[in-house]
């Protein structure tokens, strides 16, 4: 693996305690060109920046940046709180992550509850623009098994059913009852697993066609069902050298390639 700075506990809202730092792990070097601002998985109510290190470490060892962040979460949080941090860690780090390396491209992504994080900040730009930041400048998105319906802890947060299916305000597929122009040039990889939890691959497969529906390219979505796994399972599997086919799938897609990838 080449050379990898990790900087630890960056401060990107004040008064936050941990869930107002990130981490960064970036390539030895003068720059590189791809940043990803990537969010942990946990139900809103579990995880940490620090989970997925060994997957941090590798993409950085292949020059990609990354950025992994902190955000309220339950019982403490309440809806938006989440999304509003997750706005504020890329806004900072569009604001200063060329401080600490020079990059040409942002992708956005997470895992789970994080994916669905990525969801909001996607469809509902607003969160982003209340942080100055144009979503359109963002070159694409990492959607790893997120729920795009309203978050099954949202659904406790509101006494109802975390088995029930809603589309309102805190549901990403909502927002694409709202037309607006598409920036063509963004790239989607949605991950799923064979054996995701109920209902989240058809979730997933009903957003995606309802992108087409509102013009997003075909070409532009790279959809990967990974087979023989639950819910996230697949992201710390390593091979036989000890490497993590899930990084391999990350560089394929920001990469541009659609190579079968063994898990």
């Amino acid at each position: 693996m080449n050379g990898v700075r990790v900087i630890e506990n960056l401060v990107y809202q004040e008064n936050m305690g941990n869930a107002g730092m990130l981490d960064l792990y970036l390539p030895e070097g003068a720059g590189c060109r791809d940043f990803l601002i990537y969010f942990h998985g946990g139900g809103i109510e579990g995880g940490d920046k620090g989970d997925n290190r060994g997957v941090f470490l590798e993409l950085a060892g292949a020059k990609i940046a990354v950025a992994s962040a902190n955000y309220r979460m339950y019982p403490e949080a309440k809806y938006p709180d989440f999304v509003v941090d997750a706005a504020r860690a890329v806004a900072f780090c569009l604001s200063h992550g060329k401080e600490h390396i020079s990059f040409e491209r942002v992708f956005v992504g997470g895992i789970s509850a994080g994916a669905y994080l990525s969801m909001m900040l996607h469809f509902e730009p607003r969160f982003l623009a209340e942080c100055g930041v144009q979503e359109e400048t963002i070159a694409g998105y990492l959607f790893d098994a997120g729920q795009p319906t309203v978050h099954y802890n949202i659904l406790r947060e509101r006494g109802m059913d975390t088995r029930a299916v809603r589309v309102d305000e805190a549901a990403p597929l909502y927002y694409l009852e709202q037309e607006r122009p598409v920036n063509g040039k963004q790239r989607y990889l949605f991950l799923i697993t064979d054996n995701d939890m109920v209902g989240r691959k058809e979730q997933n497969e009903l957003l995606m066609r309802t992108m087409e529906a509102y013009h997003y390219e075909k070409s532009q979505i790279d959809y990967r069902i990974i087979r023989g796994y639950g819910h996230t399972e697949y992201a710390g599997v390593t091979d036989s050298a000890g490497k993590f086919p899930y990084v391999a799938l990350i560089l394929d897609f920001l990469g541009g390639k659609r190579s079968d990838i063994k898990f």
